[in-house]
Parts: C-alpha cells; structure tokens; sequence
C-alpha cells in the first residue's frame, strides 16, 4: 500500500537532537515550582533542589517513564459514535480553542465571545462531519471569571457529544469539572475519558504551579493529558528553530516524567505548540513556514520516544478568512498530517488564533478532509492500474464509458462541501463568493442540527454543580 509521507529529521539527526535534549535536562534541569512534584522526582532518585523548586533528569529516569506511556488513547465521545482512539485512527482533528474573539465574516465586524457563541460554535463542531472533538472557543466575555471554567464546560456539554479537550488551569477545579462529565457521560472518565485537558509547560524550562498540580490529580484520574510546551523562537525560545524545539522537547520530557511517576499508564500526548515571535512586537506568530518545520521536528522526536501526537494544525494569522487564511493553514496543515501526527488542531483559528468565525469553522472542515484524502493508503496494484482499460481505450478514445469509471468515480476523487467546483455561472452573482456560501452552510447546519441531549436528572446534576461552585465563589 502506497501513502504519502514527509521526513525532515535523519536517524542521525535525531540522535543529535536527542543528546542535547538530554543534556538541558541533566545539566541545567527543568522548575517544577510545587513541592508535591519535587517529592515524585526525589523519590524516583531525581537530583532536587528544594530552594529552587528545580529538579535534574537523566536518561535512565526518562526512559522508563516513556515506557509506561500507553500507545494507544481512547478519547470517548458522550455519544459512543464519537470515540476515536489515537494510535490507531488516522488524524484525529479537532477545532482550535481558546479563541477571544468572533468575526461576523460578512460584515467584518469583531467582538469578543459570548456564552451563546459558544453554545453555536459548539454545535457547529458537533454538525461538522471531518471534525471528531472539540475544544471550547471563543472565551466567554459575559461570564465573570470565578465561574467562567464551569459554565464554558456546561455550554459545551449541552450542545455536543463528541469529546472535549480544554484546560483545567488550578487544582480547585478538578473535582467539579470532572463531577459535570462524569454526570453527562453516565460513567467514570476511566471508564469513558469523554474529557481531556492540555497541561502548557511555561517556557523556557518551568511549569505553572496551579496548573502542574492539577495535572497530578487528573493524571490520578486517568484523565487524558496533552502536553503543550509553548516557547517562541526569539523570546521563550532561541532564535533557531532548533534550539526552541530542543527547549519544547525539554519541558515536554520533564511532563512526561512527572505524570508518570504521579501515575504509571497514565494517557500523555505529546501535542505542539511552539512558534515563533514577531519580533516588533512579541506577538505569537501561528502559521508562518517556521511552524511547519517546527512540527516536523517536534513530531519526528516525539515518535522517537515512542509518544502519540498532537500538532498545530490549519490556524492562520490571516485578520480575516481570506486567500492568506487559506494558504497558511493548508501549508502548515499538510506538513503535520503527512509527518504522521495522530492528532492535528485544526478548525476556527485565524488571527493569531484570537479570534474565531463560522466560516473558518466550516471551510476548515473541508480542509481536513483534503488533508485526509491525502493519507488514504492506496493500492499500487492490477486493481487501480486499469491496465486492461488502458490497452482497450488506446490512443485517443475516452475512459467516461468504462465499468471501472463508474466503480472508482465516488471512492478515487475527494469532493468538498463547500470548496468551489464546477461552473463558474453556478457561483457568479450575489450569495455565490465562498466565503457567502461558508457562512450560509454554517447558519443551516445550525438551524437543522440537535445535540443529543443530556437528559434531565445530568442537567440537573450539571446545574447544581455550576450553582454551588458560584455560590462558594460569590462567598469568597
């Protein structure tokens, strides 16, 4: 069988990599900054400092916590129609989160997000056929922050089955997040991980206190975890590419060896997020070529070490859904899906990933099924040769009759929802511009598209969750 397949790295290469990796970890180490991870490295005969919170890694640690790191993830839907499992099902994709911003695409007018754009959003992911889990976007503006984390998990439950991915930010939260899905789903997220989140390392070479300690527990939990390494070349990252992805594969390491030994077996993915910084102004650069070969980098090492893999996938920086909106995404797309990622976040993000819009929604799940088009194994064999109808048809007849056009003609050829095709008369005129058409799609699937519902005594128990962390919040 015959796949397209993209190599930056040599063995060599990534051998040398490798090696300097290792030695950032055991020369200057990682900052842990939380005395309950420095007890988990000390005990496991990692080299402490209590002072500075710091701890130093060497490779016989490292390697037997990847050892226990399983290679094969269920992330389960409320719906099981929605499972999918990374290790085996190829491109796994889901939209792009955390977005503050919503473009009105027709009108160019943004604002930031609402809770009822989140709900829309929400069920535009769960109509969306290439798009498989979900990852909360936009932010909620109307909603004070204290109760922001429950309501944005609430709004999401209600309005998809398919799994959601999101950040749990400080160990107080874990206990009623995970109360909501546990209710939604009907079981334990052991049973069924319907939730997982994304622990970001801090770069260059730390961990967020609150957020590393809430990860331990949701590594007890079996809950899902996709490590997030975040430096930028030039600020949190050296200049060079190389040099940020051997700092990301640092903190992605010293993760890995920390939720290991807080809990062997535990699900980890290693998920990028490293990019490069405009240098006038600091700002994150999303979809430059740099990303590219950035994923290429991360992800070859990553499959070194024996991880599944998660990485930046069709964002753009683009300010509106537009030719360069396209372009970026598809470049940057393209190299992560034919490096091997098993996972790609790939839907909604333009602007630095900032903002968020219906049509970049939809016109990036016609993305993702190009992409996949492209990772389809193919027969290179009598079967797909056709050399029967080649030898018949000879010199200047035509295939159109032949029984195996009509056999391979829905199977060889990807057809898009909404990428335009056809006649140019069938688009011309008002309502006819892609981006019209993007939108209108949008606003349908919204209009016919229902959620299964969470049923009453979940929408209860989800209610009385959200109420009393409000209320405990409103006390304190």
């Amino acid at each position: 069988m015959a796949q397209a397949r993209l190599q930056y790295l040599t063995a060599a290469e990534q051998e040398s990599v490798h090696e300097k990796t290792l030695e950032v970890l055991g020369r200057v180490g990682v900052a842990y900054n939380t005395p309950r991870a420095l007890d988990l490295l000390e005990e496991a005969g990692a080299e402490v400092d209590r002072e500075r919170l710091t701890a130093r890694l060497g490779w016989e640690l490292i390697e037997a916590c990847l050892a226990t790191v399983p290679r094969e993830i269920l992330l389960a839907g409320r719906e099981p129609r929605h499972d999918r499992v990374l290790g085996r099902d190829r491109l796994v994709a889901t939209s792009d989160g955390m977005a503050t911003y919503v473009l009105d695409d027709l009108t160019g007018v943004r604002r930031e997000g609402t809770q009822a754009d989140l709900a829309r959003f929400t069920r535009l992911v769960d109509a969306l056929p290439e798009l498989d889990t979900h990852w909360p976007s936009p932010q909620t503006s109307d909603v004070s922050a204290g109760v922001m984390p429950l309501v944005m998990q609430a709004t999401c439950l209600r309005n998809t089955g398919k799994h959601i991915q999101d950040e749990i930010r400080s160990p107080e939260l874990v206990e009623p997040i995970l109360a909501m899905y546990e209710a939604a789903s009907g079981a334990t997220l052991e049973e069924r991980p319907v939730f997982s989140v994304t622990n970001c390392t801090i770069a260059p070479l730390q961990h967020d206190r609150e957020m590393t300690e809430a990860s331990l527990e949701l590594a007890r939990r079996r809950v899902p975890i996709f490590i997030l390494p975040m430096p930028q070349a030039g600020t949190t990252g050296p200049m060079t590419l190389l040099g940020t992805c051997i700092v990301h594969l640092a903190e992605l390491l010293s993760a890995v060896v920390l939720f290991q030994l807080a809990q062997p077996g535990c699900a980890l993915i290693s998920s990028v997020g490293s990019a490069v910084a405009e240098m006038r102004t600091g700002g994150y650069v999303a979809a430059c070529p740099e990303i590219g070969l950035i994923n290429l980098i991360c992800l070859e090492m990553s499959r070194f070490y024996g991880l599944l893999t998660q990485a930046t996938g069709i964002s753009a920086d683009s300010k509106a859904v537009d030719f360069q909106a396209g372009s970026e995404g598809g470049m940057t797309g393209l190299c992560a899906a034919l490096a091997g990622a098993d996972s790609l976040i790939a839907a909604g993000g333009f602007d630095g990933v900032q903002t968020t819009s219906l049509a970049k929604m939809v016109l990036d799940d016609d993305q993702v099924g190009a992409l996949r088009r492209y990772l389809r194994e193919s027969r290179i064999d009598e079967t797909t040769a056709l050399m029967d109808d080649i030898l018949e048809v000879g010199i200047g007849g035509h295939f159109l009759g032949r029984r195996s056009t009509r056999a391979h003609a829905r199977t060889e050829v990807w057809r898009p929802a909404v990428f335009q095709r056809g006649m140019f008369e069938e688009v011309a005129g008002p309502g006819g511009s892609l981006l019209e058409q993007a939108v209108a799609r949008a606003e349908a699937l919204l209009a016919e598209h229902e959620p299964l519902p969470l049923g009453e005594a979940s929408e209860r128990e989800v209610d009385d969750i959200v109420a009393g962390w409000a209320e405990r919040h409103a006390g304190a």
